[in-house]
C-alpha cells in the first residue's frame, strides 16, 4: 500500500511542473525585428524596431519592460556595449532601441524582459558597416575592416 502512496504522490509535483511550463510557454515573448542605419560617425549605428508578441496568442506585448545587451559570438566576451532600454513607440507591442556596434560582423542581441513577466529572447544579426562610417581606432583586430564599392552597395 505504500507503494502505491508513493508513486502517487510523487507524480504530483511532476504533474504540477507539466501544467506550470505548459502555462509559461503560452507566456513567452515572440520578438520580430527589422533595423535602420541611423548614420551614426562609425557607421555601425542602427536602430531596431521590436515587435513583441505573445507565443501561445499572437496578442501584441503591451507595457513590457526589457533591456537589450549585446555580445559578439566568434569573440564571446571581448565585444559589450552598454545595455539599453526597449523603448515603446506608441504602436501596440513595438518598441525601439539605437545600438551603435564597435566592429561589423554576426552580433547576438539579448533581451531580458522584466515585464510582464521575466523572459529571454536572443537574436543574431549581421552588421555591416554603412557607407560614410570612420573606422574607430585602437581595436587591435586585424581584418576586421569592410571594404564596400558603390556599386555594391545599390540596391537593385
Amino acid at each position: 500500500m505504500s507503494g502505491t502512496f508513493d508513486r502517487w504522490f510523487l507524480s504530483i509535483p511532476a504533474a504540477f511542473l507539466l501544467a506550470q511550463s505548459a502555462a509559461m510557454a503560452g507566456d513567452r515573448m515572440m520578438v520580430r525585428h527589422s533595423k535602420q542605419s541611423t548614420g551614426t560617425e562609425s557607421g555601425l549605428g542602427y536602430q531596431y524596431t521590436f515587435k513583441v508578441t505573445r507565443h501561445g496568442s499572437g496578442d501584441p506585448v503591451d507595457g513590457a519592460e526589457f533591456s537589450v545587451s549585446t555580445d559578439m559570438p566568434s569573440m564571446a566576451g571581448a565585444h559589450h556595449m552598454p545595455h539599453v532600454t526597449g523603448e515603446p513607440t506608441g504602436e501596440p507591442g513595438t518598441y525601439k532601441a539605437d545600438l551603435d556596434f564597435d566592429m561589423p560582423g554576426a552580433w547576438n542581441l539579448i533581451l531580458k524582459f522584466r515585464k510582464p513577466n521575466r523572459d529571454q529572447v536572443v537574436i543574431s544579426d549581421m552588421i555591416d558597416k554603412q557607407p560614410g562610417g570612420k573606422d574607430h581606432a585602437g581595436h587591435g583586430h586585424s581584418g576586421g575592416s569592410m571594404d564596400h564599392s558603390e556599386h555594391d552597395m545599390k540596391k537593385e
